[in-house]
């Protein structure tokens, strides 16, 4: 289903052109010539990925502020709460409220590194060094680094998973790829102090590098996706099948450079020697993902286990979890199906990990928020709904509604994903 390639038509750019001329022509008694000519040259992608990571930032930064006001969140009494930021001033409140859960294992390991059988061996390195690195010049703030992070990390995802999009649904689908994950109930995550959005940017661009026949650059993002969570070591089979792909196309015989592919599980091994490098834990204690609980189980199992952990409790985010899981594996169908295998690789794998495991607090726990960085599922979803125009404006309003309702509880220090 490749309608259209990298490069845009000559239609598009006539467009394109038009479009920002009209706009120079507006705005040449407003702007000065400088700045008007440096505005028509922006690529119409970024105008629209960087209007909504603002928009986003400002009704997210708006509406903590007002939550903060309507009612006191109650800071539970757990590991790294103290790290949360005192005071009622609008700034300190707009930041503390990205302070939940995992963001504050992240800042705690950017601040004070890792140790073995206290849980910090879970998170993967390459989201808090950024942050230690990207705080220096921010005075040490590390959750303002974060939070710049995730901006930036947030507006490459988007860019990258328009252009990814637009290779096999065209222009329009592209757009609505954007749209639906960044209004996915928990889309709020990738501009929260988590590693959605670099592990989100990373993964596109080593599949775009892959599908633009780069090795080279497919596997050094890769690698990089590697270091930001231990999935990233699956990107090794898209990555394989895809090179030795075009090799053929070609009438080639794989070369050296298939070394690239590899790089990846260079990544993730290097990860898992650095933890065997720190001093062993003390006697009890627990380390990695056995901190939290985490037990394979069969996909059976953990459907059940979710089922009747809903019937017993009425949890709502298991609810959604559940319906995440399920959901998605039916795109996942349509995937393997309707665009490029390579996606098949990428998918199947990441979701046969969801099926699989089973944790403590909740069976099927943070699963709507993994599914996140499942974009071939969005954009299915979009090349669907975007022939259907009533049916994907109500999908956008209902998925805004939920993605505001869980930030309210988020914001309140409920677990959501």
């Amino acid at each position: 289903m490749n309608r259209e390639t990298a490069s845009p038509t000559t239609e598009q750019n006539a467009l394109t052109l038009a479009s920002d001329s009209t706009v120079g022509r507006s705005n040449e008694r407003e702007s000065p010539p400088v700045v008007t000519a440096l505005l028509a040259r922006i690529d119409p992608t970024w105008k629209f990925v960087l209007w909504l990571l603002v928009t986003a930032r400002v009704v997210f930064g708006m509406s903590s502020i007002f939550l903060a006001h309507l009612g006191k969140p109650q800071r539970p009494i757990g590991v790294w709460a103290n790290l949360v930021l005192p005071g009622n001033e609008s700034w300190v409140q707009a930041l503390s409220m990205w302070q939940r859960w995992d963001s504050l294992w992240y800042q705690h390991i950017a601040e004070q590194g890792y140790s073995r059988g206290n849980g910090t061996t879970a998170f993967y390195p390459l989201f808090p060094l950024l942050a230690r690195v990207v705080s220096i010049p921010l005075a040490g703030n590390i959750v303002v680094a974060e939070l710049v992070i995730s901006s930036i990390a947030f507006a490459f995802a988007m860019w990258l998973l328009y252009q990814v999009a637009r290779m096999d649904v065209g222009r329009a689908a592209g757009y609505m790829t954007v749209i639906l994950v960044a209004a996915f109930p928990t889309g709020f995550f990738l501009l929260a102090p988590y590693s959605e959005s670099v592990f989100l940017a990373l993964t596109l661009a080593s599949l775009w590098f892959a599908r633009r026949g780069q090795p080279w650059l497919a596997g050094v993002t890769g690698f990089a996706a590697a270091l930001t969570r231990a999935q990233g070591v699956l990107l090794i089979l898209p990555l394989v099948f895809e090179y030795v792909r075009q090799r053929r196309e070609r009438g080639e015989r794989p070369g050296w450079d298939m070394l690239a592919t590899l790089l990846p599980s260079v990544g993730w091994i290097s990860f898992a020697v650095y933890v065997r490098t720190l001093p062993a834990p003390q006697s009890g204690s627990l380390s990695g993902e056995g901190f939290w609980f985490y037990t394979v189980v069969t996909p059976w199992q953990a459907l059940s286990s979710s089922w009747h952990y809903i019937t017993q409790t009425g949890d709502v985010p298991e609810m959604l979890n559940l319906a995440c899981l399920l959901g998605f594996a039916l795109l996942a169908v349509a995937v393997s199906r309707r665009l490029p295998f390579v996606y098949t690789l990428y998918v199947w794998p990441l979701l046969a990990l969801l099926f699989t495991r089973h944790m403590a607090f909740s069976p099927l726990m943070s699963v709507s928020r993994l599914v996140l960085v499942l974009f071939p599922c969005f954009i299915l979803a979009a090349s669907w709904l975007v022939r259907r125009p009533w049916l994907a404006l109500g999908t956008l309003i209902v998925s805004v509604f939920l993605q505001m309702t869980l930030f309210t509880y988020f914001v309140y220090w409920w677990f959501i994903a």
